[in-house]
């Protein structure tokens, strides 16, 4: 347990629970607990506020303590509090735990289609899933990155149709997503005036689905193509997956889980309309309608599948959580996926979907088949030209390397500064913001403290026995001290967003302190404090942007 855990832990019992003041001058720690006290005990918070007084004041922790209108403040002693931060904060496993050891998290996210470009929706679930995968691996989880393709389905019937009509070789030699893609548009749109292709489309499906040599070899070059280009935008994220598997790996699977989930009475013979013949899982008591799990001709679906990967999964990783970080659309589907492994009680641990808004276009919805997609690569793109540009601008110097850091920065940090469940209106000039609630004002804040280091060109000494901590000094060490427990609560509430903040508020308040506490030109008795406060705060914010994908330029 870290210094901020342990004086709070150590000072709350019971119905009391301290936390930090809202406001510095209503000091360090807080406890409104009095209010509620007062009711059960049928007095007034004043006096219970006095009793929480009695049993805390003997603590090491404290300096003083003061009592407003039934609230309890708490003043913690500077020194002591300091000291310990900085021994914890100076470390290389700062904010390390083994609450996950012996534990499998399986996280799946990012999972691009198959022949098609990824788009901005795909960079939310690539970002949101790979920060999760390091903050859980900072608390001593195994943690399972799994990049499961959409790789099956009609569409393919529909690009090998096109691609035998309309390809153009040059262009796919050159850039073959952007190609595939561009066939893919064109025939749902020579489809609108055709609809006798979609017939067609079928036909070259079930002759894949039949293995059909020309078809298959077809399909492998598409997938193939497309993971090559996925991984370009995975490298800049520096994003490694554990296993990259699809939906096509599961068909013979979910065909005989149907059978099984049959014989368990999990499943029925759907009797009327679309679903006769067809298998479907029976969830109405649930509240989850009836799924189809085997259509009437034997095809599997986007159900049954996953649930023939997650039986896989149980089985290989035997994993105590199991993340899929998917957009809001998929919450039935998961919904139903997770009562029928309820249902069939498989031997793993909890299941959870982090359901995320959508990333929209100013002029509305994102559409695939009308081709109307912002392409994860070129928002990463624009996002580094646009860097390239400002580096010139502020220091006249072309430094490509540093402008890609900064361009990867500017887009994790706007995907991941946002609650999940909140919808993002795609606008370049508020994505791409050098100024604010922006990543490279973060980076900008650790290439700061880095300059200082180097300037110093000397390790700092050990604090004397009676250095003096001022308000800028103490503010800094408190947002230091908070690391640990924003990535504790990032990872328990599967939200990185609240890293996101804490990185920003750790920069504002460093960067406060930079302006006001002088540090190479201090006098001696504070520049042992204030560069062991910078270099405790590099190796935080470090660590923190390590986190969240963003990589540290050379220089700013």
């Amino acid at each position: 347990m870290y210094a901020l855990e342990r004086v709070i832990d150590e000072l709350s019992k019971g119905e009391i629970v301290f936390y930090e003041s809202p406001k510095s001058e209503l000091g360090d720690l807080t406890t409104s607990a009095a209010f509620k006290l007062a009711k059960i005990e049928k007095t007034s918070p004043e006096r219970i506020a006095e009793k929480i007084k009695r049993e805390i004041e003997k603590s090491p922790w404290i300096s003083s303590i003061q009592i407003v209108k039934g609230y309890v403040n708490v003043f913690l002693k500077r020194l002591l509090f300091t000291k310990t931060v900085l021994g914890e904060a100076l470390r290389e496993d700062y904010g390390a735990r083994d609450l996950g050891k012996g534990k499998t998290i399986v996280i799946d996210y990012s999972s691009p289609n198959v022949a098609r470009p990824m788009h901005v929706g795909h960079l939310r679930s690539t970002i949101l899933g790979g920060a999760l995968h390091r903050i859980y691996s900072l608390l001593g989880y195994r943690v399972v990155g799994i990049n499961y393709l959409g790789d099956v389905g009609t569409q393919f019937g529909k690009l090998i149709y096109a691609y035998k009509k309309w390809v153009n070789l040059r262009a796919l030699e050159k850039e073959p997503i952007k190609e595939l893609f561009r066939l893919y548009v064109k025939f749902h749109a020579e489809a609108e005036k055709r609809p006798e292709l979609e017939e067609a489309a079928k036909e070259e499906y079930r002759r894949l689905e039949e293995g059909e040599e020309e078809h298959v070899k077809l399909w492998e070059k598409f997938r193939t193509l497309s993971i090559e280009g996925f991984k370009k935008v995975y490298d800049l994220f520096g994003i490694n997956f554990d296993e990259i598997s699809g939906e096509s790996f599961y068909i013979e699977e979910a065909k005989k889980l149907a059978e099984e989930l049959l014989e368990k009475e999990i499943a029925k013979i759907g009797e009327k309309g679309e679903k006769k013949n067809a298998v479907i899982a029976d969830l109405e008591k649930w509240g989850l309608n009836h799924p189809v799990l085997l259509k009437s001709d034997g095809t599997t679906l986007y159900l049954s599948r996953d649930l023939a990967a997650l039986v896989d999964r149980c089985k290989k990783y035997r994993f105590h959580k199991a993340i899929y970080v998917v957009g809001r659309e998929q919450a039935l589907h998961f919904k139903q996926l997770f009562k029928i492994a309820e249902l069939m009680g498989l031997p793993c641990g909890n299941l959870y979907h982090l359901s995320f808004g959508h990333l929209r276009l100013p002029e509305g919805k994102m559409s695939t088949r009308k081709g109307r997609v912002i392409f994860a690569e070129e928002v990463l793109e624009r996002a580094v030209n646009l860097a390239r540009e400002e580096i010139k601008k502020r220091w006249n110097e072309d430094r490509p390397e540093d402008a890609l850091k900064i361009g990867v920065a500017a887009v994790a940090y706007a995907i991941l500064k946002s609650e999940p469940e909140k919808d993002i209106v795609f606008k370049w000039e508020k994505i791409l913001s050098f100024e604010g609630e922006t990543g490279p004002y973060l980076q900008y804040s650790l290439t700061r403290a880095k300059k200082i280091l180097e300037k110093a060109g000397v390790e700092p000494n050990e604090l004397s026995e009676n250095f003096t901590v001022n308000s800028y000094e103490w503010e800094l060490v408190k947002a230091i001290a908070r690391f640990p427990l924003a990535v504790l609560q990032a990872a328990e509430k599967m939200r990185p967003h609240l890293l996101a903040k804490y990185a920003f508020s750790l920069a504002d308040i460093f960067n406060k302190f930079y302006e006001k506490c002088p540090v190479l030109r201090s006098p001696p008795e504070k520049q042992v404090l204030r560069l062991l406060l910078v270099k405790a705060f590099y190796n935080t914010m470090k660590k923190a942007l390590y986190l969240l994908l963003i990589p540290e330029p050379e220089q700013m």
